[in-house]
């Protein structure tokens, strides 16, 4: 293996292992420390590849951008169905609550006060690739009759998605997979 896929990998794993942590404890829940031991390193191979920790949280959210919109694209190239195409949005979101966790963007809003400008900025552009993605899938959607709502796709889209923020945060806090199930199967009946 050469250098360059081995430093790769080793970004790719501390990315890894700084997302799980964030999604279980929050940004401001970890240090360096954590995610070394843990990945089997020192803290001074972290700071190599992240020097500091807001370093790290750019990185997380926009690796995470890039996956959502890679996920968001397989979904409109393979699923032509807009009802199915939430449906699976909603598969994504579903992740982390089988391990009553929440999403990285829902845990890094949570300690958004604290958070760099850069991570303020990069989640903000996550939410509102979600929010685009969204608008367009239900108004393509209501104008093709595969869905039915009132009012503008931007406002659905936007309750929408706080839906599904609002349920990982109440499956995790009771401890309860079927709070998500619950909430997810009100959103699609309501639109089908």
């Amino acid at each position: 293996m050469t250098k360059t896929n081995n430093n790769k990998n080793t970004s790719e794993l501390i990315l890894d292992t700084a997302q799980a942590i964030v999604q279980q404890y929050g940004f401001n829940g970890f240090s360096y420390s954590h995610i070394a031991e843990k990945v089997g390193i020192r803290n001074a191979s972290i700071h190599y590849y992240f020097p500091n920790k807001e370093d790290l949280g750019e990185a997380l959210i926009k690796r995470y951008l890039r996956n959502f919109q890679q996920f968001v694209a397989g979904i409109d190239a393979e699923i032509p169905n807009n009802l199915e195409k939430l449906r699976k949005f909603i598969l994504l979101y579903s992740g982390p609550v089988q391990d009553y966790c929440a999403c990285l963007s829902v845990m890094l809003s949570t300690d958004l006060a604290t958070l760099s400008g850069k991570v303020q900025v990069g989640l903000s552009q996550f939410f509102t690739a979600n929010l685009a993605w969204l608008e367009r899938v239900l108004d393509e959607g209501r104008r093709e009759g595969q869905l039915s709502f009132e009012g503008a796709a931007d406002v659905q889209a936007h309750q929408f998605l706080a839906a599904l923020q609002g349920a990982q945060l109440l499956s995790r806090s009771f401890h309860d997979i079927s709070k998500y199930e619950k909430i997810t199967e009100g959103l699609i009946s309501a639109l089908a």
